[in-house]
């Protein structure tokens, strides 16, 4: 999901990452060669524009064109035709500030304790566990699922990377975010 939004802080939000988003959202229905593109105003609300992509080529050459047109404008200090220099005045909110919920999938020692060293190490890190799914997936070994709740992606960070230590931990799998 992409996303660019001003926040409460009067601060701007770019970026994409892969997300996970619940059945229920008006997104979750965007599948194949569909794209959709939601906007948000004041005097509207929530808007979504949805349609057919224009496939991997078309795609790729347009985003390529774009990243030339980023390059050329930050070369010359313009923003293209419209000459607008708004953009250098706006701070951008740093991504480790923003708050999101996560899935966590990770190997680990199937033994006594492991599911409270991992709690425990998450713990410190001020990461909130919302639901946990285990499954011995062979001896030994068992798979497990974490669920949190909204943190700081710099916390979460934090954590993955001490949890990676932990001797229990065998290997963290994926980590998603929840949108």
């Amino acid at each position: 999901i992409g996303q660019a939004r001003r926040m409460a802080d009067g601060k701007i939000l770019c970026m994409v990452t892969p997300a996970l988003l619940r059945k229920e959202h008006c997104r979750a229905e965007v599948n194949e060669v569909c794209n959709a593109v939601m906007v948000h105003g004041n005097g509207v609300g929530d808007v979504m524009f949805y349609g057919r992509g224009a496939g991997e080529f078309p795609t790729a050459s347009a985003v390529m064109g774009d990243v030339i047109d980023v390059i050329r404008n930050m070369q010359y200090g313009c923003t293209g035709r419209i000459g607008c220099t708004c953009y250098r005045t706006t701070p951008v909110k740093n991504p480790g500030d923003i708050k999101n919920k996560f899935f966590i999938r990770m190997q680990v020692v199937n033994k006594p304790g492991v599911l409270a060293a991992i709690a425990g190490e998450l713990a410190t890190h001020k990461v909130s566990i919302s639901k946990v799914v285990q499954k011995v997936i062979k001896s030994g070994m068992a798979e497990l699922v974490i669920g949190t709740e909204e943190v700081k992606e710099y916390h979460m960070a934090d954590a993955l990377n001490d949890l990676k230590k932990l001797d229990v931990v065998h290997e963290i799998s994926s980590v998603i975010r929840e949108y």
